[in-house]
């Protein structure tokens, strides 16, 4: 059962990498990034894809893995760093724990940093249709900026 999803809007493109599972505590990103078109069906699809492909389990990185580490995303959007990707993108976590979907919205902390956890959230009950998160995502991003 999947546990998390993140959906990075830049550019008129969406973004979902696979989060892998490290053991201990923990995802990191990694690839395969689907890359969606800002349309429902698009992004239902690329979501489903996220779902099959799961958490893949891996052991905590080392320090010089993480430095020799290329970013998956980074690499996907072409952005260089996470700083032009929080200026320039919208940044969405759903969440799947305790019966429960819960969808961050976008939102930056005091810094201009992505921060999920800042009370821009929606909680749906399990079994809410993909459609119905996707159609959410799709109007914050129209309501926050329709430049980006």
């Amino acid at each position: 059962m999947i546990e998390i999803a993140g959906v990075l809007i830049r550019k008129g493109r969406a973004y979902l990498p696979v989060n892998a599972k490290i053991q201990g505590d923990g995802y990191l990103e990694m690839e395969p990034v689907f890359e969606a078109e800002l349309t429902e069906d698009a992004l239902i699809a690329a979501l489903e894809k996220i779902i099959a492909a799961g958490h893949p389990l891996i052991p905590p990185p080392s320090k010089e893995e993480m430095k020799r580490r290329k970013d998956p995303v980074l690499i996907a959007t072409g952005a260089k760093s996470w700083n032009q990707l929080a200026k320039d993108s919208f940044s969405y976590t759903i969440a799947w724990h305790d019966g429960n979907i819960k969808l961050f919205l976008h939102a930056l902390d005091e810094t201009g940093r992505f921060a999920s956890g800042l009370g821009r959230y929606t909680t749906y009950q399990e079994g809410t249709p993909l459609s119905t998160i996707v159609k959410a995502i799709l109007d914050d991003v129209a309501e926050v900026s329709p430049s980006k």
